[in-house]
């Protein structure tokens, strides 16, 4: 979709992240006590301020209460860009918000899920600057619960396939203490890195965070605060 090789996709100063390639889709795997989830909205919401577009997957809280949140941590964050499909079950037909929003009424049908999905990227997709748009899925651990394990992997590696295609970027939550091992191996399989979170037990920080299977991050655990 997109001419010549399109820039990386940038973070704020606070994350410990480098600049990550156009079509990458990224696990980001903690506990529901760290920061994960509010690390995978930080990251999908941040490029709107510099016009790029932010399409959400939300499993587990309102589109009200997403967008609360992304403008809670980052006052700078621009709904006019963003696409939210409604997973939650929770207050359907009831918000008004200058976000494209779309409502998807249970958490099982994956299909609807995608169907929106497609619609929402095929809107933002023009409207954003040279087509740039994030994904972020909170969260895949949520989706388990309403469906069985290949229908989910199937799922997110057809939502990683189309994520490349569009040169986008994919970030996916999981926790993974609610999973056995092989569980959380499979469904890495459909991203091309994780970003593992846990609490900091000293300091300032948020939590801390370590990037694998991605090229040119830093090593070993980093202390990350959110906007």
């Amino acid at each position: 979709m997109s001419q010549g090789v399109p820039d990386s996709y940038e973070f704020g100063d606070d994350l410990p992240i480098e600049p990550i390639g156009p079509g990458t889709t990224v696990l980001v795997a903690g506990p529901a006590l760290t920061p994960a989830e509010d690390l995978v909205r930080s990251m999908t919401a941040s490029g709107t301020s510099s016009g790029e577009g932010a399409l959400f997957i939300s499993t587990n809280m309102t589109c009200k209460r997403l967008l609360q949140s992304c403008q809670r941590g980052d006052p700078t964050v621009d709904p006019t860009h963003m696409g939210i499909i409604d997973c939650s079950g929770q207050d359907i037909g009831q918000t008004q918000a200058e976000a494209k929003i779309k409502y998807v009424s249970t958490q099982s049908d994956l299909t609807g899920i995608g169907m929106n999905f497609s619609a929402l990227y095929e809107s933002l997709y023009p409207a954003v600057s040279e087509g740039r748009v994030r994904t972020g899925l909170i969260s895949l651990s949520s989706l388990s619960m309403y469906v069985d394990m290949r229908a989910l992997f199937q799922f997110a590696q057809t939502l990683s396939g189309r994520i490349d295609s569009a040169d986008g970027l994919g970030v996916f939550a999981i926790d993974p203490t609610t999973h056995d091992t092989k569980t959380v191996n499979t469904l890495s399989q459909a991203a091309d890195g994780r970003i593992e979170v846990r609490d900091q037990e000293d300091g300032d920080a948020d939590g801390e965070l370590r990037v694998r299977g991605l090229p040119d991050q830093p090593s070993g655990w980093q202390p990350f605060s959110l906007p």
